[in-house]
């Protein structure tokens, strides 16, 4: 076998033409096959020189200019039973990534070489992402078989696989089995086959009819074929391996003259019954089944487009973003889903998906003049689906509800997750209900139903306050209903602690606590308020105002007016305030109880007093009719209090 000659690599030597040209793949009669072992001439010698060079192009669903009394070689099989419809047919799809893990479409298709040429053929899969150029063997699906045609048996090896991958395939189609495997180009004696482009045939690769010289075999492909298959193909799950044809087309893209403003969704956050706005996979929304595709080249575009607005209980007008849960089902890559609104400047990442598989994220955004948002994925193909389940007002609200921490560390409040459904609120003082300490931290991939204290049955949501620590990486865990049809994401850190309050769908009673497949981590669930179905009720967040400070007496109560005071409303349409509640100087541990100005102190505690520390807690305080709180503290103890949300 030749030695591997290190940065080289077969790549298009033009932009790939329209997925018009893909519909040729079948309209090639089958005369057009190149005959491998011709009849009636002496058959060389293995090693012999049987390779001259010639200038020749065109369509052939078979080896370019087949050589001359070859010995015999054998033809590979078929792993199943192959059915009567094919795959969908290549697009091009470079390199945009660098993830040399070999795939396993690519492992199966050198396994199905070495399993028929023998075992001792070399064929090279990854290349280091620091060696040349763009290549698909830097995403594991790109192989070099390594045989040479100035040798010939192991022409006679390359032109009998190229004639049955070209050829006609067990049941006549020409390129049958090509399409079938996903083959996305090849490139072997001077010139290239293009599975994107079947019509075109083979055409000259990299001016090589000029350059017969033996020290050009690696550049030129004499000395090795180079297979690069699609995304599709890499996957192992087309029809070649499992009988099943990998046939949903690809969405067209699609562009947009809309304009979003420099804005973020602020203000009043309004939580609906989620809506699907979009579901390639069953062909819900304008272009019906089809999916995602990466950008086929510098400058191409496949991004696609969602309206958000006056759709699915979202008004026409008035809104100033969404709130979306999107899912990646089936991606055949690794790779990053992208959103923004026509106009900006920037997008984020919801999905990080991976092959073969679905995950799913969240995204708040700004929507644009015409209510669209824009997808697009970075790597391959995927089915998304897109469900709306909140939309920003422009109404008083405040800024977001991330807010600074204090000197203490005390945690900070991120954007929350929408809940299922309109709510109404009921605060449950500071109820801890969970610590997966006591039962062992929460493994990757488990998933655990927990029952929240204090949140009864027909509840359809929770306010709560969850800590992670001692993750062994960074990862996220679903946090939502236990028959799963809606969640919210908390995102953690690796090794160190992090807290969030978030708003939660429920059902019975309890939550369904999924971790992602990497870390293992501990969480503490404590319950600040719940809702109901029963009246439609907001949460909103505010930017952060100290509304009390001072020192208390044990036993001491004091009211506090925060009806229409710091921007938030009048009594009748406040029912609670999100307060950031810190106590010190007490020599004792004890209790500061926040409730509604007119009632009764409830029986769990609010924010703990621990003597001599400095502690922060996050409280969830009922509003009393006459729009004041009550504060009592069961110990001598300095406090002070900041708003930094509240529900409606």
């Amino acid at each position: 076998m030749l030695p591997r000659r290190r940065g080289h690599c077969a790549l298009p030597t033009d932009r790939p033409e329209g997925r018009g040209a893909r519909s040729s793949r079948v309209s090639l009669v089958a005369g057009l096959v190149a005959v491998a072992v011709v009849i009636g001439i002496p058959i060389a010698q293995a090693g012999d020189s049987v390779w001259q060079p010639s200038n020749w192009t065109g369509p052939l669903a078979g080896a370019p200019v087949p050589g001359e009394g070859l010995p015999p070689a054998a033809v590979p099989g078929y792993p199943v039973a192959l059915p009567p419809s094919y795959d969908i047919g290549a697009e091009y799809e470079g390199q945009a990534q660098c993830d040399p893990t070999v795939k396993p479409g690519t492992q199966r298709l050198a396994d199905l070489i070495k399993g028929t040429y023998g075992a001792d053929q070399t064929v090279w899969i990854p290349r280091a992402c620091d060696i040349g150029g763009q290549s698909e063997h830097k995403e594991g699906r790109a192989l070099d078989w390594m045989t040479s045609v100035r040798n010939a048996q192991q022409r006679a090896n390359a032109e009998t696989f190229l004639n049955w991958l070209l050829g006609p395939d067990q049941v006549g189609t020409p390129y049958g089995n090509a399409i079938r495997l996903g083959v996305m180009y090849i490139a072997w004696n001077d010139r290239i086959w293009r599975g994107y482009d079947i019509n075109r045939g083979w055409s000259e690769l990299k001016g090589c009819f000029s350059k017969p010289e033996q020290g050009n075999d690696t550049v030129c492909h004499r000395n090795h074929i180079h297979i690069s298959l699609t995304w599709d193909g890499a996957t192992a799950t087309s029809s070649f391996w499992d009988g099943s044809p990998i046939d949903a087309p690809f969405c067209k893209g699609e562009s947009s003259s809309a304009t979003t403003g420099d804005i973020t969704p602020t203000g009043e956050m309004v939580a609906i019954a989620p809506f699907n706005a979009l579901n390639t996979r069953i062909g819900v929304g304008d272009q019906g089944r089809c999916r995602l595709l990466q950008d086929r080249y510098s400058g191409d575009s496949n991004r696609i487009y969602v309206k958000v607005t006056g759709v699915g209980g979202v008004p026409a007008t008035g809104v100033t973003g969404v709130a979306i849960n999107v899912s990646s089902l089936g991606s055949n890559s690794a790779s990053r889903v992208r959103v923004w609104s026509p106009g900006q400047k920037a997008s984020q990442t919801v999905v990080n998906t991976i092959m073969n598989g679905d995950t799913s994220g969240t995204a708040t955004l700004p929507v644009s003049s015409d209510g669209t948002i824009v997808f697009a994925t970075t790597s391959g193909a995927t089915d998304l689906s897109v469900d709306v389940v909140g939309y920003y007002t422009k109404s008083k609200g405040g800024a977001g509800w991330s807010v600074e921490p204090p000197a203490n560390n005390a945690p900070a409040v991120p954007a929350p997750n929408v809940p299922v459904g309109p709510v109404d609120f009921f605060p449950v003082g500071s109820i801890v209900s969970y610590e997966s300490t006591t039962d062992g931290s929460l493994q990757p991939g488990e998933e655990r139903t927990v029952s929240l204290a204090g949140v009864p049955a027909d509840a359809t949501s929770a306010l709560i306050f969850i800590t992670s620590k001692d993750a062994t990486s960074r990862g996220s865990v679903r946090i939502g209903r236990t028959d799963k049809t809606a969640s919210a994401k908390f995102r953690f850190p690796r090794a160190r602690m992090h807290k969030a309050v978030m708003l939660v769908p429920v059902s019975g009673g309890s939550v369904n606590l999924a971790a992602s497949k990497n870390p293992a981590v501990n969480l503490r669930v404590e319950v600040l308020g719940y809702g109901t179905g029963a009246t439609p009720s907001r949460a909103i967040a505010v930017s952060p105002k100290l509304i009390f400070a001072g020192r208390f007496e044990a036993g001491e109560t004091k009211t506090y007016k925060v009806a229409k005071q710091w921007g938030l409303p009048g009594v009748k349409r406040l029912k609670a305030v999100l307060l950031r509640v810190q106590t010190k100087k007490s020599p004792t541990d004890g209790t500061v109880t926040v409730y509604a100005s007119g009632g009764q102190p409830p029986a769990t505690r609010s924010a703990p007093v621990v003597a001599n520390t400095r502690y922060a807690a996050l409280v969830l305080a009922p509003v009393g009719a006459d729009g004041q709180i009550a504060v009592t503290s069961s110990v001598k103890a300095a406090a002070n209090a900041t708003i930094v949300g509240y529900v409606r």
